[in-house]
């Protein structure tokens, strides 16, 4: 598994890497060139590639341990709470470093919401969980609509940021969002064994002493973070989270460590190639918000996947 997909994501890499509106022949480049590359472009790229593998880690997480094939940081309202933060920062002029912090605020305070709604004596129901994202994605929705509306000097920043894209990217975010996937990871593969329970019996689980609630609480906090800073940076990027956790678990199975590890490095590449496609495909050097690429990507392999796989959508 692992030496195709870190084949196919230098692949990716490089094609990102040399894709936009300025064309860089590698094997002679300008002094220009060179600066466009290392200064713009190469952390753009990298910036893609972790942002595509937190959304979709985050989406692995949610699914298997909801056990529902349609959890993502949208049906458990999670992005939708984070968008709504860095809206109202954008709306009320806040500076630009803030506006993250907020979102993640309102991300959290999301996620708390939906988890006191969802609980019921210590145990997550989880299509309670998605009965209260889709709730709080409504009414956060209705809120950022009213911002648009009401705050109409911010209202062309506020639907672009909304539309997903990489529009400020640095070395000191990058490094952030990094740690954070690299940490979240790791504690992720370290309680693998203990998800892949929880996936498969909860009764199960219980009787070899898993503390369900507590394991499924740690999890979830850990997607959110995930997801609300990866939001708070990019906007809204839809269905990476859906969509590789799905392919990965079609081409590798159900396993949680293996499932975590395909459906990151797949995010990350999906995302790199979508940004990459962004950048290229309007001529004269405008950009397309990529949460448009993934929108559409997305919605028409997930329609295939309704098509061709029905009832066997979540056991593969």
């Amino acid at each position: 598994m692992k030496p195709l997909l870190f084949t196919l994501l230098g692949i990716a890499f490089i094609i990102a890497l040399f894709s936009g509106a300025t064309a860089i022949n590698p094997f002679a480049m300008s002094n220009i060139e060179q600066e466009i590359l290392l200064s713009l472009r190469l952390p753009r790229v990298l910036f893609s590639a972790v942002i595509g593998g937190m959304l979709a880690l985050s989406g692995s997480v949610y699914q298997l341990t909801l056990k529902n094939p349609l959890a993502d940081s949208f049906t458990t309202g999670t992005a939708s709470s984070a968008a709504l933060g860095a809206v109202l920062g954008i709306a009320c002029g806040l500076p630009v470093p803030l506006v993250p912090v907020l979102a993640l605020i309102t991300g959290l305070c999301g996620l708390m919401m939906v988890y006191r709604l969802s609980i019921n004596d210590g145990v997550i129901n989880p299509v309670t969980m998605i009965l209260a994202g889709v709730v709080v994605n409504i009414v956060a929705s209705a809120v950022i609509s009213f911002s648009k509306f009401y705050f109409e000097e911010s209202l062309s920043s506020i639907v672009f940021w909304l539309m997903g894209g990489f529009f400020i990217v640095d070395w000191t975010r990058l490094i952030v969002c990094a740690l954070l996937l690299a940490i979240s990871f790791v504690l992720l593969q370290r309680i693998g064994l203990q998800l892949n329970l929880l996936a498969f019996d909860e009764a199960s689980a219980r009787t070899m002493g898993i503390d369900v609630a507590r394991l499924r609480r740690f999890s979830f906090v850990l997607a959110t973070l995930l997801v609300a800073v990866a939001v708070s940076h990019t906007g809204i990027i839809g269905f990476v989270g859906l969509i590789t956790p799905h392919v990965a678990r079609s081409l590798y199975g159900s396993d949680m460590k293996r499932n975590l590890t395909a459906s990151t490095l797949l995010g990350a590449l999906l995302l790199m190639l979508a940004d990459a496609g962004a950048r290229s495909i309007i001529p004269g050097g405008a950009e397309l918000p990529v949460g448009i690429i993934t929108a559409l990507l997305g919605g028409v392999f997930f329609l295939y996947l309704l098509r061709t796989r029905r009832e066997r959508l979540w056991h593969g």
